[in-house]
């Protein structure tokens, strides 16, 4: 196994960190592709092989790229190439509509799309569509020349989301994506990929992990069970979407009283997670369950480890090194510790700007300061306390109601599997809070409405909904807009 590599150490681009564990530990493995391990001085070959053949086919520095490859080890190797000669890579998740991959590609200016597909093709953009075998089998690219490359230059275009719909757009350089990661894990880390390497977080995870010598796995996990995957490839550690960690927990919980895979570090992040199934993770599957909090902007923020789920089970945690934290009013002021208000972010690997949005930019980059737009408290030993998102408030005759302290009173509630608060609009009251439920046989609604009534008051919600699943983004968040939406409005 290759020894890690602190965040100090950031004088090389992504690539040349294969490079340098290829030559320091030849037989180290850096992915393990669906049980085939493919070691660092392979993938650092590859990477270079692709690189070399991007370039002889008129790829130049500065090009933006789009990518559409689903299969995880071609895309970590063609993201890598793009990089290592100098051009900007765009993901285009073969998961949404070509329609919206055609927009982002136009928005981003993207001068082709790479693909493993045969039926990619966006209008207006040329499909390029390697021979992956063949190129990293052509031992004759080798010997080609590739471009110096600057680890502050524009790497990566992602895509973060908008309230309108319309994404925004974060320009990366390598040293930003190699902070963007997770945090330092002590000894060797073996770590499965459970986000779709197309996404974001999938992203972040492969390139940041692959640079500190890890090595990562992915395997289908509709086909073959957990494990087995962990047992096969000795994984010690599993990156997962909350909605998949719940579900595990639930599985695990069903077969025995002793926690399912103790040896493993179990890590989450994207959307909240309750106390009920923090405290059900960590009897069930793993005595180590930390979740992350972050944003595409800046990375990851802030982890709650085992600690912080005991005694403060509403917190997501403390904030990593490198990272400094506030909370302002609306006017911008700094409030004291446990006031409630916007919540503002910065580092080093921060963003400082969307790249075709003055005006999201001017709202949510403030003074070399980030708001996400989340609302929090700075609670005991500085850790951060989240009420919500300031878009999702709902406001009812004057009064502020977030989502998650509703949300955090019905989970308690017997019966209750998930659930998602939102607002109706209402002309009389401004936004009527309501609520979603998964439920169990039986669930009655009075009862759990008078049990939110009990503990909320004029706060809690009006209305119960029915449905058999939340709707969700591909990394867990709940669409409280797709639910609203969706229904019709009840009687006031």
């Amino acid at each position: 196994m290759a020894p890690l590599v602190r965040v100090g150490a950031t004088s090389a681009v992504l690539s040349q960190w294969l490079e340098h564990f290829a030559s320091t530990d030849p037989a180290s493995v850096a992915v393990v592709d669906h049980g085939r391990p493919v070691r660092f001085v392979e993938l650092a070959r590859g990477v270079r092989r692709l690189a070399a053949w991007l370039l002889a086919r008129g790829f130049v520095p500065g090009d933006v790229v789009g990518i559409t490859v689903r299969a995880p080890l071609r895309h970590l190797l063609t993201t890598h190439a793009l990089m290592r000669i100098g051009c900007v890579e765009l993901s285009l998740p073969s998961y949404e509509p070509a329609g919206a991959r055609a927009t982002l590609a136009a928005r981003c200016r993207a001068s082709c799309v790479i693909t493993d597909g045969a039926d990619d093709d966006l209008p207006g953009l040329s499909r390029v569509a390697p021979d992956f075998d063949a190129v990293l089998a052509d031992a004759s690219l080798d010997a080609a020349p590739l471009p110096p490359v600057s680890r502050h230059a524009r790497a990566s275009i992602l895509t973060s989301s908008g309230t309108t719909g319309r994404p925004k757009l974060v320009a990366c350089s390598q040293y930003q994506l190699w902070g963007y990661g997770q945090p330092e894990t002590p000894g060797a880390t073996v770590s499965l990929v459970g986000y779709p390497i197309e996404s974001n977080a999938g992203k972040w995870i492969g390139l940041r992990n692959l640079a500190r010598g890890w090595t990562l796995v992915y395997e289908d996990l509709e086909r073959v069970s957990l494990q087995d995957v962990v047992a096969r490839d000795r994984v010690t550690r599993v990156n997962l979407a909350p909605a998949r960690v719940e579900a595990l927990a639930r599985a695990c919980e069903r077969s025995g009283p002793t926690p399912a895979f103790p040896g493993v570090r179990i890590h989450t992040g994207g959307a909240p997670v309750s106390a009920e199934v923090r405290r059900l993770v960590l009897q069930a599957v793993s005595p180590v369950f930390c979740l992350h909090y972050g944003a595409t902007e800046i990375g990851l923020v802030t982890q709650a480890g085992p600690d912080v789920h005991a005694s403060h089970p509403d917190s997501v945690g403390h904030l990593f090194p490198g990272i400094d934290l506030r909370t302002v009013d609306d006017d911008g002021r700094e409030l004291p510790p446990g006031e409630r208000g916007l919540v503002q972010v910065r580092s080093d690997f921060s963003a400082t700007a969307y790249l075709d949005d003055d005006e999201a930019s001017a709202k949510m980059f403030r003074d070399g300061w980030f708001q996400p737009g989340d609302v929090g408290a700075i609670g005991p030993g500085g850790m951060l306390f989240l009420s919500g998102r300031s878009d999702d408030m709902m406001i009812m005759n004057s009064i502020n109601v977030f989502p998650a302290e509703i949300e955090k009173v019905a989970t308690g509630y017997p019966g209750v599997h998930e659930c998602a608060a939102f607002g109706f609009a209402s002309s009389a009251f401004g936004q009527i809070p309501a609520l979603a439920v998964v439920a169990a046989p039986g669930l009655d609604d009075a009862a759990l409405l008078a049990w939110c009534r009990e503990r909320l008051g004029l706060r809690a919600p009006r209305k119960i909904v029915r449905v058999d699943a939340l709707p969700r983004n591909a990394l867990g968040k709940v669409l409280r807009r797709e639910i609203a939406a969706s229904l019709r409005e009840p009687r006031e």
